[in-house]
């Protein structure tokens, strides 16, 4: 699977994670899901309710909202993107939530070292996505 953003969505992510630190931060990448591409057309950012330096919750008000929003413009709920204050790697709780939401990409953004990362979990496995920017 391959992850395709465009720079300017990577410099957004970076911003936000900069402006929220040390709480992680988050959002909700919409675009169309394919098998092998899946190309982030929009990123809505929202609150870590949590205001956690370890996790993320986006309001489910939030979340049904972005949603609605996206399908108007036939766009999927296709992942989330999170904060870490270590490397982009999933933590424990991470991969328990994964589980949970099906194939949607998980995108992470290590503040340790600005790299990203993105996994997605596919029958019960945990898989690295590839991510592309154009």
């Amino acid at each position: 699977m391959i992850l395709q953003l465009r720079q300017q969505h990577k410099e957004l992510l970076r911003q936000e994670a900069n402006r929220v630190r040390p709480i992680e931060a988050c959002g909700m990448l919409f675009g169309k899901p394919s098998r092998m591409r899946t190309i982030v057309e929009k990123i809505i950012l929202t609150q870590n309710t949590l205001s956690s330096s370890e996790r993320f919750e986006i309001n489910p008000e939030t979340a049904v909202k972005a949603i609605r929003e996206s399908e108007e413009d036939d766009l999927d709920l296709i992942g989330l993107f999170h904060s870490h204050s270590a490397p982009a790697n999933p933590s424990k709780t991470d991969l328990k939530f994964m589980k949970l939401w099906g194939s949607a990409i998980w995108l992470i953004l290590s503040l340790t070292d600005g790299q990203f990362a993105a996994f997605q979990v596919e029958n019960g496995k945990l898989e690295t996505v590839v991510i592309e920017v154009e």
